[in-house]
């Protein structure tokens, strides 16, 4: 395997296609097609998410401290390949570590930590969703049925910029993920690297297996990830997460009747009435 050579936007499309990148932090969006601005879009400036506000995920605040070199080398060759003129790295407020790390790599060179923001973000879910961490971090809004860029932005999971910069170092494509693991069914909740394929009884074996009867068994976080009908099935390469939980902590609340308070709309930050 040889690293690819970069000089243009058609190298880099081509690099991250022939690599398999996708969007690692769930959706799963084939990376060379967001990278494949239109050019009627006039985006200048690139987010990195690391929000993970779903509960239990921390396989991108790991990324953050173990892999940080390789997570500012991918921003700063993404912002001159691209000639954007800021980058914003969105860090959920609950990881001080990780922002003191992003911060003191950045300010090795004062002359790009002026380009490149660590923000800092309050600790609440969804702030890990494109339009809300877009809002938050540049007080821009995409219209309805419209794309980031067409507010400007281009939105970058952490751990897909980190492994972008691997792969211009190494050429090794996308074979392996970090995949947190946890709920209360798991005897010992961890991240670990999983090549991709990996069949989910197998990570979970890994980590030493179940200390209760797993009720529910979901890939991804609780709020956005897929339940699974049993542990046979495989890691793909946007499952961030394995969550695994006992009767006690999969039983769903009865729902109860609505009473119009309207609470729901001045809590949802899509204002979805």
């Amino acid at each position: 395997l040889k690293p690819p050579v970069i000089n243009n936007l058609s190298d880099l499309l081509k690099a991250t296609r022939e690599s398999g990148l996708v969007g690692l932090g769930g959706a799963g969006f084939p990376t060379h097609v967001k990278l494949n601005i239109p050019t009627d879009k006039n985006v200048d400036t690139l987010i990195i998410n690391v929000a993970e506000s779903e509960p239990y995920i921390t396989a991108d605040h790991r990324e953050v401290l173990e892999n940080s070199w390789h997570v500012m080398s991918g921003v700063y060759a993404l912002k001159e390949i691209l000639g954007l003129k800021r980058v914003i790295i969105g860090v959920e407020n609950n990881k001080p570590d990780a922002i003191k790390v992003l911060k003191s790599i950045a300010a090795h060179d004062e002359a790009k930590y002026n380009e490149v923001a660590i923000l800092p973000l309050k600790s609440s879910y969804p702030f890990g969703a494109e339009k809300v961490l877009i809002k938050a971090c540049t007080n821009r809004v995409v219209p309805m049925g419209k794309l980031p860029a067409d507010a400007g932005c281009l939105v970058m999971n952490v751990a897909s910029i980190a492994f972008l910069s691997e792969y211009m170092k190494t050429g090794i494509p996308l074979v392996k993920r970090r995949v947190t693991v946890d709920g209360d069914a798991i005897k010992n909740p961890m991240n670990v690297i999983v090549p991709v394929g990996t069949s989910v009884k197998e990570v979970i074996d890994f980590t030493g297996g179940y200390k209760a009867e797993p009720k529910k068994i979901i890939l991804g976080g609780p709020m956005m990830g897929s339940s699974v009908c049993d542990d046979s099935l495989f890691i793909a390469k946007q499952n961030n997460a394995v969550l695994v939980f006992s009767e006690k902590e999969a039983r769903l609340q009865e729902p109860t009747a609505c009473i119009r308070c309207g609470r729901c709309i001045d809590a949802c930050p899509m204002r979805l009435m």
